[in-house]
């Protein structure tokens, strides 16, 4: 009953509960509130984007229209206003039997293909029509013509009526002998010094490099975009045709703005927005319509995909930040479990500590607080285990540890205050190696920790024997975590240090793996032993009740197997001169990162 009315329980009364529902409250709703805001507000904002940028494109257009259409009229008067174009056209065409003349017209020729390639694109059209009858062109040279066919043309009385000033013809199909071309044509009344009309020149560029390619067209199209170019009195020049709906002159006229200041007109009933650009050197007007329904459709599922962008990365942020809670909070959540286990009298529960936060600070102390507990409510250790640790703990210390580290702090302040300051440090440093004696609770130590106690036993010696010891070490850090039982290394090196002989003293210490166990290696360079002294050393190490005092490489060898197993323990290699190599196996134990503050019996 209890457990059901503990799930059913009001979510505010839990942390993840609160948490889930401040990020609802506090970032949730929010953020989607202004999301909406934002969808309903956006349309209008890029509506004007998307206008303004057609609107510089279709300026842009015009600009190069207007650009081109001054680069025609400049070539045109290159070739007009050359007077040696006029002195050609004056005199007899008779070039195919005065050499003169035919220089002239091979020049003209030349001078046309050079007005072409430089000021004008290379599809471009230059023709030059004589009143004698004879027509010189860029794309086939010099034709004899029927004047009274050109005079037909639609572009030839116009063009005399301005009496040398351009006039432009949109469209005009160019027929030649290859094929047919639409172009935008300009004509100008040649005129000279004595005489008003010496016949007509033309400049023609393709509509496609004028206007707008088929492909730009059709791409237009796709998007709902109508291109128009119009004349001054609004007369379609270039654009969709087809669409008899659009008459210029008076839908123009009916163009109106709204309050964004977007140009809008109505046509068959369908609204357009209106982009237009004015061509100065021509005086005409470059149209562009796009249909709002076919702007809206594309606006519209621009804007979707945006929002749908927005709305899947806050989804997906949201839910990273609830996986991170649920991994912040399962501590919690672990703790309380165990807590109420607790209460209920279970005390071999333990919370697993991950980091170095709070979280883990608490549950760090809640397992010592369970540890605690459990020791005051166990019995004597197993019997199996007091036999064991009993020669341990009987040659660890002959006297009261405490007695003797509170009488080595009284000499030590007793060195201090009569200026022995080496006598004191030596004092600080026994005094530590003291303190690690005492840490009965600890059997296991790692291999970092052993090396840490090596280093400060071998200060104390070096103070001793004047720095002529001299120890290194090379492990791995891979191995420095690796479990073994407490004074497995220091009996060994005092070994080295009693019975080397040799001064100054060197050691080596080597750790690494093979076969799946722990090797440590230890070398030094004293007198060394012969094979009758290593036989006998190993005899007694294999003794299993061999007497003896102190703490010796025996006691080491002793407790390795005790505790891992015959297959465990030391092996000596040595020669004469050639100092001692103690191999020590050991089973490969890596302590884990949560076990590092436990207590190992």
């Amino acid at each position: 009953m209890v457990t059901a009315m503990n799930l059913l329980r009001s979510p505010f009364k839990t942390l993840r509960g609160k948490i889930l529902i401040s990020l609802f409250v506090l970032i949730i709703l929010p953020v989607v509130i202004i999301l909406y805001r934002f969808y309903n507000s956006s349309e209008l904002i890029v509506q004007m984007q998307l206008n303004q940028s057609n609107q510089a494109a279709v300026a842009q257009k015009a600009d190069r229209m207007n650009d081109l259409a001054v680069r025609i009229i400049k070539a045109s008067s290159l070739i007009i206003n050359d007077p040696e174009t006029e002195k050609f056209l004056r005199e007899p065409a008779d070039w195919s039997d005065n050499y003169s003349s035919f220089i002239k017209l091979t020049s003209l020729q030349k001078k046309l293909s050079n007005v072409k390639d430089l000021l004008l694109d290379s599809d471009a059209y230059l023709g030059l029509y004589d009143n004698r009858g004879f027509t010189h062109t860029t794309w086939s040279a010099v034709t004899k013509t029927d004047i009274a066919s050109y005079r037909k043309e639609s572009w030839y009385q116009p063009t005399l009526q301005l009496g040398g000033s351009p006039y432009w013809s949109v469209p005009y199909t160019l027929r030649t002998a290859a094929s047919s071309q639409d172009l935008v044509v300009m004509t100008r009344q040649v005129n000279g010094e004595y005489t008003s009309n010496y016949g007509i020149f033309m400049i023609g560029v393709p509509i496609p490099i004028f206007f707008y390619n088929a492909q730009e067209l059709r791409q237009q199209q796709e998007s709902g975009v109508i291109s128009f170019l119009l004349d001054q009195d609004q007369k379609l020049l270039l654009g969709d045709s087809s669409s008899s709906h659009f008459k210029a002159s008076e839908s123009l006229q009916d163009m109106h703005k709204n309050a964004s200041g977007i140009q809008k007109i109505t046509l068959d009933g369908q609204d357009y927005l209106v982009n237009d650009a004015y061509v100065p050197q021509l005086g005409w007007r470059l149209v562009q319509l796009m249909n709002q329904k076919d702007f809206a459709t594309q606006l519209s599922r621009e804007k979707d995909k945006s929002i749908s962008w927005i709305i899947a990365w806050f989804f997906l942020f949201a839910i990273a930040f609830i996986i991170l809670m649920l991994r912040v909070t399962s501590p919690f959540k672990q703790l309380a479990k165990s807590m109420n286990k607790v209460g209920k009298g279970e005390f071999n529960t333990m919370v697993t500590i991950k980091g170095e936060d709070e979280i883990a600070v608490l549950g760090s102390n809640f397992n010592k607080m369970v540890s605690h507990l459990q020791h005051l409510i166990e019995n004597l250790y197993d019997e199996e285990q007091r036999k064991q640790k009993a020669q341990f703990q009987a040659l660890q210390a002959q006297i009261n540890p405490h007695f003797l580290l509170n009488t080595l702090n009284s000499i030590k302040w007793m060195a201090i205050l009569s200026g022995a300051e080496h006598v004191s440090e030596m004092i600080t440093k026994l005094g530590k190696l003291l303190g690690f004696t005492m840490r009965n609770e600890q059997e296991f130590v790692t291999l970092r920790e052993e090396l840490d106690y090596i280093q400060v036993y071998l200060s104390l010696q070096e103070i001793r024997y004047h720095d002529q010891i001299k120890f290194s070490f090379d492990i791995p850090e891979s191995l420095l975590d690796c479990e073994m039982l407490k004074f497995t290394l220091q009996p060994a090196i005092e070994n080295s240090i009693i019975h080397g002989n040799h001064f100054p003293l060197i050691i080596e210490l080597q750790a690494m793996e093979v076969a799946g166990k722990l090797h440590i290696l230890l070398q030094d360079n004293g007198v060394g032993m012969s094979l009758e002294k290593i036989q006998q050393v190993e005899k007694e190490l294999h003794q299993p009740h061999v007497k003896f005092s102190g703490i010796g490489i025996r006691n080491v060898n002793e407790r390795i197997k005790l505790h891992f197993g015959a297959q465990y323990g030391i092996h000596i290699a040595s020669s004469p001169n050639e100092g001692v190599r103690l191999t020590l196996i050991l089973p490969l134990n890596r302590r884990e990162p949560h076990d590092a503050h436990s207590d190992r019996r």
